[in-house]
This record gives structure tokens, sequence and C-alpha cells, in this order.
């Protein structure tokens, strides 16, 4: 420890794996040069994909979305995508946790989901996850819904991308 700075490590220390906080997740850099690299776990996420209704997708991710888990929810939008759907939702109901590279990804799906046609939102989600899309502002983004149901009946009264409002001349 630095001296007269009580619980603050020197710039150099170096903390072994074993003693690091269980919050850390993602790469670090530990004073020096070094990184950390991250191994995928897809243990700790699973994502399920059905189709609610003709040429709606749901994808419900059910575990914990960080760094080390992503991938699993990345691919599955993708997927999703790749079936070339006329809406997707993807069902934060079975999420106990949503880091910020989780969020990214979300973020990432909407913006693929736009370019490519799909309508696109999120739907429902414990508090834990319902606050951190509040503190950040993006559930307007991400269109989310307090429910699938609120979701689904959304998007089955709209065709194509959100468009903005027309002017009137």
């Amino acid at each position: 420890m630095q001296a007269g700075r009580p619980g603050r490590l020197a710039p150099t220390a170096r903390i072994p794996l074993g003693e690091r906080n269980g919050m850390t997740h993602g790469s670090e850099q530990t004073g020096g040069a070094e990184q950390t690299k991250v191994a995928p776990r897809g243990d700790l996420l699973r994502v399920e994909t059905r189709e609610s209704r003709p040429g709606v997708l749901v994808l419900s991710p059910r575990g914990e979305v960080d760094v080390s888990s992503a991938d699993v929810l990345r691919d599955a939008a993708r997927g999703a995508l790749a079936a070339s759907p006329r809406c997707l939702v993807v069902n934060l109901t079975g999420l106990t946790f949503c880091g910020s590279t989780g969020l990214v990804v979300l973020m990432d799906a909407c913006r693929d989901a736009e370019t490519a046609g799909v309508r696109f939102c999120t739907a429902g989600g414990q508090a834990i996850v319902r606050r951190v899309l509040e503190i950040t502002q993006l559930g307007p983004v991400l269109r989310h819904r307090d429910s699938l149901d609120d979701a689904l009946q959304e998007l089955d009264g709209e065709e194509g991308p959100e468009q903005p409002p027309a002017v009137a001349q």
C-alpha cells in the first residue's frame, strides 16, 4: 500500500487472480502493459430463440450477460437477424445481470435490425436489469417495453423500422 493513502494500491501492484474482487469480469490493466484475457463463459448464459408468431422472433437470454458471455447473445441475435424476421424481440426477463458489454450487444442488435429493416425492441426484465436501462437511458433507444406481451402487441401493429413523424407542410 502507498503510504498516506489507506486502501489504495501502488500503481505497479499486481493482484493475484484469486484475490481480485469477484465483480471483476473484464480485461484489466494491472499496473503495467500486462492484460488479463477473459475466457468465454457460455455457461453463464443460455439463449432460446422461438418464433412467437409468423415473422416475429423472440430471443430469451437466461443468466448473466457480461464480457465473458456476451458472444452467446451476440451470436444468437445475428442468427435471428439472418433468418430475416419482420420483428425481433429480446425478452430480458431471464437475465440476472446485464453489464456494459451486454448493453453494447443489445445496442448493436438494435442497430443491425434497423439496418436490415427489422423491427426491434427489448421487453421485461428483473428490477436490476430494468434499473440499468433506466440509469443509462437506453430504454427508449432499445424501445424497451414492460412485458413481452406489450412488445408483441405493439410490434404486431407496425411494419418496418420506426419512421419519424412526417412534417406537415
